[in-house]
């Protein structure tokens, strides 16, 4: 049984790592366009692909052509999760609401605005991802963010996946550029004369885009989350189906040789069991992730270690799933029983799918609509009111050795500046 190992960490970034990063950032700073395109066309580990300065950004006639090289049930895939995702977000903005309130002269309000301008992230390494350009880009719509700038890998030929276009197209998003990531992440953070500087960047990618995510957000570009490679961690009891967790835990494997998967169980049988049935998946499909094993003494013990982990997602396959799932309270999103398989949370059910990896977990939980959106409160005071805090206000000050902030209080009640 192991330990924690191999699961990635920021800490696991050296101080190497970073400064070859914001190099590549700064250079996009400074030679804007020519940077893209000088990063995009080297060779691996970047993308190996000439790109002429006016293929940077999708065409129009690429973005319509797109829709007769897209599978028909792709394209219904895509809608459905379009149609889920709308539902969603109109939950989260019932309950994210603005709201106001008035009380013996004090006023306060809180609004919601959307953000002005977003940088999109949409990972073609290994695949790419047109679920997560759906799940980063469509609730931005939705709120009414004003632009949304879609950053993708070419493919060896300089085309960008017609099912990544195709539900561009369907979002009304045309602001698709072709580029290296983590160069791409510079032109956002920076700007460039072809691809805006923007308010914040959404969207996951390998460990080096983390890394120049975290170097845009401390050039003052906010992100969403510092998602590094993807998380899966399975509790299961003595009734689970080993075949079931094993396929669950194995479909994660797909995502990068890094991807970290877990299984916690108080049986030894189902620990056995989906340990050699992994092993065949992880030979026949050719995947590289290593499974960490954890035998407790107790599902109560599980919970507590799954907690301590705070992974990024959680798959409970215990009898009785929902009587422990308020006890789980430190993960990016928990999925109820042998019948919720993370792949639906991935591609249907609408539930986001960018959440905190590497124990981000402890601190937030997945993007919402929030994440795009300003909250700005309100205030506003009666005379009354100053008057009632007036006293509050000067002996608070005064003790911080600020004491025209006092000052500032007392000259409305007495209508004269006092210095």
């Amino acid at each position: 049984m192991n330990d924690l190992a191999d699961r990635f960490r920021l800490s696991s970034i050296s101080v190497e790592e970073k400064q070859y990063v914001e190099r590549i950032m700064l250079d996009v700073r400074r030679r804007g366009d020519k940077a893209l395109l000088d990063y995009t066309s080297r060779p691996k580990p970047f993308d190996n692909v000439r790109l002429a300065k006016s293929q940077l950004m999708v065409s129009g006639k690429e973005l319509k052509e797109s829709e007769e090289r897209v599978a028909v049930e792709v394209k219904k895939a895509i809608l459905f999760l379009m149609k889920n995702v709308k539902k969603v977000v109109k939950l989260q903005m019932k309950a994210f609401r603005p709201i106001a309130f008035r009380e013996k002269g004090f006023e306060y309000s809180l609004r919601l605005s959307p953000l002005e301008r977003i940088g999109v992230l949409v990972p073609g390494g290994r695949a790419s991802y047109v679920s997560t350009l759906v799940m980063a880009a469509y609730p931005a719509v939705l709120v009414g963010v004003r632009e949304v700038h879609i950053l993708t890998p070419p493919r060896p030929d300089g085309s960008v996946n017609p099912a990544i276009l195709y539900a561009a197209r369907l979002m009304g998003l045309t602001r698709v550029y072709r580029c290296n990531m983590v160069a791409g992440v510079g032109a956002l953070a920076f700007g460039t004369k072809s691809i805006p500087r923007v308010d914040k960047i959404f969207g996951p990618g390998n460990k080096f885009v983390m890394i120049a995510k975290m170097v845009a957000s401390s050039y003052g570009v906010s992100i969403d989350i510092p998602a590094g490679p993807s998380e899966l961690v399975v509790l299961a009891d003595s009734s689970a189906d080993p075949r079931l967790i094993a396929l669950d835990l194995a479909a994660q494997a797909e995502h990068s040789p890094a991807s970290f998967t877990a299984l916690i169980t108080d049986s030894r049988r189902v620990a056995k069991s989906v340990e050699k049935i992994f092993k065949i998946l992880s030979e026949r499909h050719h995947l590289k992730a290593r499974l960490n094993l954890y035998l407790v003494g107790s599902i109560q013990e599980g919970v507590g270690k799954c907690n301590l982990l705070a992974p990024e997602h959680v798959s409970l396959h215990v009898k009785n799933p929902r009587a422990i799932a308020g006890k789980l309270t430190v993960a990016g999103t928990v999925f109820l029983g042998g019948c919720s398989p993370p792949a639906i949370g991935d591609y249907a059910s609408g539930s986001n799918h960018i959440l905190p990896t590497s124990g981000h977990a402890k601190a937030r939980g997945g993007v919402t609509v929030l994440d795009y959106l300003r909250l700005v409160s309100y205030q506003g005071f009666s005379m009354k009111y100053v008057k009632s805090v007036s006293r509050h206000v000067e002996a608070l000050s005064n003790v911080e050795g600020l004491p025209l902030h006092g000052v500032s209080v007392k000259a409305r009640l007495t209508r004269r500046l006092a210095v």
